[in-house]
């Protein structure tokens, strides 16, 4: 590369670090994923850039539904009602327009010239505004992108220079491909190189140690970053390019690069940061741990338990890693499971451990439907943007969570972002997560009310002090050995997830006004000291609960 052009990239990456959003702006966000085009429909303010448009969006037909830029803006305040304060969006460059085996690229993820916006989704002044809508609002924009490789019709001749035009690649020149070969998952070296895709749509494999395709890469990704005041990247199928090109093309976006590292391998997952390829990936061994522990009743608590660890002793950064439980890859949520209390404690799980939340667009509204692509990535506008009871739920984590961050909480002298997340204990059906000020009680045991109780001792808070469940406002004293208890036998609260905080902090923060002080009854229930207490849990009348409190507590479990 000339000297005139490094100059150049310099000089771009140096503007733009004036204006972007750091790592450490990044770890106290939470992120709601959407599809554009599946989002939000065509408006008096937001016109169809598609025509023409189903009449009902099948995700079976794989076609464009006229979600755009600018019907994200139509519905802004149905994101931020839920408390976040970023979005990532689908990726913005053009794509193959033509009809493919697998129908239309609706999706964004065919990009065959990232130089290029894709008209689908708007014009730059869309985009444009778009991004001034959500800065407007504190919040922080997220754009997907694909460099790992290019769509083509045929293998046989996929790499020509005539097909390659014909198809409206930016790429023209054959060199910038790697040889056509498909990949063996058992080596890196063809993970890196090979291509995805199938004989009906290959992926041909983009050639980044090629210093033309280097040179354009890095010089576009700085002018969309800066043009655009692109806060962060999500890096589509980072995995699949090798590590080494990462680090320069992230300095010359000049923000922060979270990528998609797709599997459970935890040892290669964490070279992205211990390598300083980029900031941070997306949580995939995380997400595996939270669909073992909470994908099915009394699921496997261990695996998650086993691979928490493990995350948080190969990554240096955690707390920089998107925590997720679905995605446009992955079956939903509520597919997995049908269990609304199973789904609670995993958002509670994917809120409270280091990373940052991600939700994708949906799952507020418990979208069941899709076991895996096409059938995951509905259309949004058939729920009406309803207040579900998940949404007010995802509402109240985010509350939480940037509560305890803003207000600068701390225990043991230290906030929430700066304490590792802990487990004080474990079973097979129930974990205690102490991260900072905040202590979570989940299980896995479903939703039905069972004779069965958890007890977390040396939870850190003084006996006979106050704490607060900030889910329902509860209110709990501690016990001896600093010990709580929790029940799932009250009709109602089988399988509930719990959020702890101590009385003085609750008040500070103000998220569930004026608790009461109260006086403990028994395990789920409190004893109002004024006539202005919290609604409080009836007393378990079930003298079974006594007989199971004494085993429990000989069986080593602290029990109040």
């Amino acid at each position: 590369m000339s000297r005139s052009f490094l100059f150049s990239l310099v000089l771009l990456a140096t503007f733009h670090l004036v204006h972007a959003a750091t790592a450490d702006q990044w770890r106290s966000r939470s992120i709601y994923q959407v599809i554009t085009d599946r989002f939000a429909p065509p408006s008096a303010t937001a016109p169809a850039r598609t025509s023409p448009l189903p009449q009902t969006c099948d995700p079976a037909l794989q076609t464009w539904c006229g979600g755009t830029w600018l019907s994200i803006i139509d519905k802004l305040d149905y994101i931020q009602g839920m408390g976040f304060s970023a979005i990532w969006i689908s990726p913005v460059s053009m794509n193959i327009d033509v009809e493919t085996p697998y129908n239309y690229a609706y999706h964004g993820y065919w990009v065959n010239d990232p130089l290029s916006l894709n008209p689908r989704f708007g014009s730059s002044d869309d985009l444009l505004a778009l991004s001034a809508a959500l800065h407007s609002r504190g919040m922080y924009l997220m754009v997907d992108i694909v460099v790992n490789n290019v769509p083509a019709l045929s293998t046989a001749t996929a790499l020509s220079t005539q097909q390659l035009q014909a198809d409206g690649s930016r790429y023209t020149n054959p060199a910038y491909f790697h040889p056509q070969c498909w990949i063996d998952y058992t080596n890196q070296t063809s993970i890196d190189y090979c291509w995805l895709g199938d004989d009906k749509l290959p992926l041909m494999d983009v050639n980044t140690e090629h210093p033309d395709v280097i040179g354009m890469l890095n010089t576009w990704i700085a002018n969309l970053t800066s043009t655009y005041s692109i806060d962060g990247l999500r890096i589509d199928a980072a995995k699949h390019v090798p590590g080494a090109f990462w680090a320069p093309f992230c300095q010359a976006a000049g923000t922060f690069c979270i990528g998609e590292v797709y599997g459970a391998d935890i040892g290669y997952a964490s070279q992205f940061q211990t390598q300083k390829w980029m900031d941070s990936i997306l949580g995939y061994p995380l997400y595996y741990g939270i669909t073992a522990a909470f994908g099915a009743p009394n699921g496997n608590m261990s695996a998650f338990v086993d691979i928490a660890n493990q995350v948080q002793t190969a990554f240096p950064d955690p707390g920089l890693l998107g925590n997720f439980i679905e995605n446009h890859d992955l079956p939903r949520f509520r597919n997995v499971t049908a269990d609304p209390q199973l789904a609670y404690n995993a958002m509670v799980a994917q809120f409270i451990f280091d990373g940052i939340p991600i939700v994708y667009y949906g799952q507020e509204q418990d979208f069941s439907d899709g076991a895996a692509d096409p059938y995951n990535r509905q259309a949004l506008w058939p729920s009406t943007y309803a207040n579900t009871s998940t949404y007010s739920r995802i509402s109240k984590l985010n509350k939480i969570r940037q509560a305890v961050i803003s207000n600068g909480t701390t225990f043991g002298g230290k906030t929430f972002l700066d304490s590792p997340a802990k487990i004080l204990v474990s079973t097979a059906t129930d974990i205690a997560i102490r991260k900072g000020p905040l202590l979570a009680v989940l299980t896995n045991r479903g939703s039905p009310n069972v004779s069965a109780a958890f007890g977390v001792s040396d939870t850190g808070w003084s006996s006979q002090s106050n704490v607060i469940d900030i889910l329902s406002c509860k209110v709990f004293s501690v016990g001896t050995q600093a010990s709580i208890s929790v029940s799932y036998a009250v009709a109602g609260y089988g399988g509930m997830p719990y959020v702890f905080i101590s009385d003085t902090d609750a008040a500070a923060l103000g998220i569930c006004g004026q608790v009461a002080v109260s006086s403990y009854n028994a395990p789920n229930s409190t004893l109002a000291s004024n006539s202005n207490a919290h609604e409080v849990l009836p007393a378990f009348k079930d003298l079974r609960w006594l007989f199971f409190g004494v085993l429990a507590t000989m069986s080593g479990l602290a029990f109040l």
